[in-house]
């Protein structure tokens, strides 16, 4: 199950700013490490990601992420934004640079998010209803995401028993709902319809949310890295041809991840009528 979480991480990481240590102290706004070397500043608006906790439970602040504020040599500190827990000594965390704050890394993330479909199920808002063929759909619904229609002939949650149905969608006018047209006759009253339908993804903005796990994290890293680095140069008005290699190589890296993470697109089960009906 991946997170907001494990994929800004994994991002930092495909960007090559991310070190990962063991904390040898710390508090709900600071990471020690005394093994650490680098210069005063150096994590500036960067982030940190605490990975592990020592206690081994899985407890606070494990999961957790922070922005780093200050990073000062001499104690070896990160002082961050607050955790809900203090950072022990023996906490697995990874810190970044300030070169790609968090802020760019989840919006890298997102820009992905947003760009993929899933496919979801509407078990509530339609029953058959006597004398009826014709109902309206729920708003997100569509002609032209509506893949099949089903009758759930058994109350069980678990195994419903769906059949497939005959149906068109008649497509409304811009801004009004779209009407669905049952082409099968005698369905029982009271009955339950699903909706197998696609939508796109929502971005997600909290570590703890859930990435759909349809959606591979091999698939979107490298192109979620070439946005991250597109953004970085047009906030800082840059034209680093370091940064365009490597923008051209995470985009050729991303075609090769599609091919090895291919995602079986969904098939469209009824028949959609483009003109709106009387």
């Amino acid at each position: 199950m991946a997170t907001m979480f494990n994929a800004t991480l994994q991002l930092a990481n495909r960007l090559k700013i991310l070190r990962v240590s063991t904390a040898t102290g710390g508090s709900t706004t600071s990471v020690v490490d005394t093994k650490r070397t680098e210069s005063i500043d150096a994590f500036n608006g960067g982030t940190v990601w605490i990975i592990t906790d020592a206690g081994g439970a899985s407890a606070a602040p494990e999961g957790e992420w922070a922005r780093v504020s200050d990073w000062a040599l001499v104690g070896t500190t990160a002082t961050i934004a607050e955790l809900t827990a203090a950072v022990a000594a023996g906490d697995t965390y990874g810190i970044a640079t300030g070169s790609f704050p968090l802020d760019m890394l989840i919006s890298g993330i997102n820009d992905q998010l947003v760009r993929h479909k899933v496919v979801r199920y509407d078990r509530t808002s339609l029953d058959v209803v006597s004398g009826q063929s014709e109902y309206t759909l729920p708003a997100g619904i569509r002609a032209d995401n509506l893949l099949g229609v089903y009758l759930e002939s058994d109350s069980d949650s678990n195994d419903s028993k769906p059949t497939p149905l005959s149906f068109e969608v008649q497509t409304a006018a811009a801004g009004s709902t779209h009407l669905l047209v049952l082409k099968s006759v005698g369905l029982p009253v009271g009955y339950d319809l699903m909706l197998e339908y696609t939508t796109h993804l929502s971005p997600l903005y909290l570590a703890t949310d859930v990435i759909d796990d349809s959606l591979p994290m091999a698939r979107i890293l490298d192109d979620a890295a070439a946005s991250v680095l597109a953004l970085s140069m047009r906030t800082n008005s840059s034209t680093n041809k370091l940064d365009i290699e490597l923008m051209r190589m995470f985009r050729e890296d991303a075609k090769i991840a599609k091919l090895e993470n291919q995602i079986r697109k969904p098939r469209k089960r009824g028949k959609v009528n483009e003109a709106a009906g009387d």
